[in-house]
């Protein structure tokens, strides 16, 4: 859509997720679709590397004030760090505490 505007970088959106892992909170509060599933974005950064953006779970799904929705946010942060291990790119401090 940006390239269309004349932006010549590159930048693609997913959606993250697993509809059983969904369906574990949405039980208890419906709007955990509005994270569910996860907006994740990779973009080219203006040194030439890669960039990997997401909303950190426990954030997003803790903000819904039910605790059994937030302790599946934090399994999600651990999910979300042991990938990005994986990867062999650095683990932001609090993903995987």
């Amino acid at each position: 859509m940006m390239n269309l505007a004349g932006d010549t970088r590159h930048c693609v959106e997913y959606l993250m997720g697993n509809h059983t892992t969904a369906e574990r909170m949405f039980r208890y509060d419906p709007t955990v679709m509005l994270y569910a599933p996860l907006p994740t974005l990779i973009s080219d950064r203006p040194d030439g590397g890669a960039r990997f953006v997401i909303e950190q779970p426990s954030h997003a799904f803790g903000s819904l004030g039910v605790d059994a929705i937030h302790e599946v946010g934090l399994e999600l942060d651990r999910e979300v760090a042991a990938l990005l291990a994986y990867l062999k790119v650095p683990v932001p401090a609090g993903l995987s505490d």
